[in-house]
């Protein structure tokens, strides 16, 4: 059971990385959606000089929301996203118990990706005796 516990830490630590990014991008996806919500955005294309002068037709494109209130869901379902990646760095939180050496081994291993024979050789283990290590460490803080 702990050594499950153990596995499921780490597989979470390897998804902060991925976490922390999602939630930078629906952040900024989200400022948008909040512009456009509060009428700040520009909904005509802006033309260059060229296009100005030009006799021809230009393309027309159409603004991605007919309704406000399909906006409105979308923001909705964005800030849903954010606090379920937010749930899930939580999750990682039992990290923060261990001594500072121990995480930037975690750090260094599952997030930063460092092949392990860099890492064994950074903290002056054998990779069996890394692993044992860090089995060891998390099981007593799980």
């Amino acid at each position: 059971m702990n050594k499950e516990r153990v596995n499921q830490l780490i597989n979470d630590l390897k998804s902060a990385d991925f976490c922390c990014h999602r939630i930078i991008e629906l952040n900024m996806e989200l400022e948008v959606l909040n512009h456009k919500k509060l009428g700040l955005s520009h909904s005509k294309i802006e033309l260059t000089k060229e296009q100005e002068k030009s006799t021809k037709p230009m393309p027309v494109f159409h603004s991605g929301y007919t309704s406000k209130i399909a906006m409105l869901y979308d923001i909705e379902q964005k800030e849903n996203e954010i606090l379920y990646y937010r749930k899930r760095l939580n999750e990682c939180k039992p990290i923060e118990l261990l001594t500072l050496r121990d995480q930037n081994i975690l750090f260094d291993l599952y997030v930063f990706k460092t092949p392990r024979n860099l890492v064994v050789e950074k903290y002056g283990y054998t990779v069996k005796g890394l692993y044992k290590h860090i089995y060891s460490v998390m099981s007593k803080v799980v």
